[in-house]
């Protein structure tokens, strides 16, 4: 949600790393996912609720965009590699050490619950 840009109270873009580069199609569902994910530090309840978000983004954009089986199995694999980018960034700027952390700390959550991940589609 911080990386959305308004003008005049309305959705003008949106701010990020996938906006500089092309990529996989998958890119964009698992790093909207990821972003909620950065932003839900301290919520009480994220361990339960945040496969369910990522499951959903996941599922619609399938519903709309359908994916490739390809596509599908590489849904962990794609997320892991966004927050391993994001650590890497984040890890050689000094005013974002603390954002290195973060993710550091989202990863292992990640891997936590890769099982779950890697059942979205079946």
């Amino acid at each position: 949600p911080s990386n959305i840009l308004f003008h005049n109270g309305e959705i003008s873009g949106f701010i990020d790393f996938d906006l500089s580069e092309r990529n996989v199609r998958l890119w964009d569902p698992c790093y909207c996912a990821t972003g909620i994910l950065s932003e839900w530090r301290g919520v009480d309840s994220i361990n339960e609720k945040w496969p369910a978000v990522l499951e959903g983004i996941l599922e619609g954009y399938d519903s709309v965009n359908p994916l490739t089986a390809e596509e599908k199995q590489a849904v962990y694999y794609v997320v892991c590699s966004i927050v391993l980018i994001c650590i890497a960034y984040f890890e050689s700027v000094n005013e974002y050490k603390e954002l290195a952390k973060i993710s550091r700390e989202m990863l292992k959550f990640i891997i936590q619950n890769k099982d779950f991940i890697q059942k979205v589609f079946g």
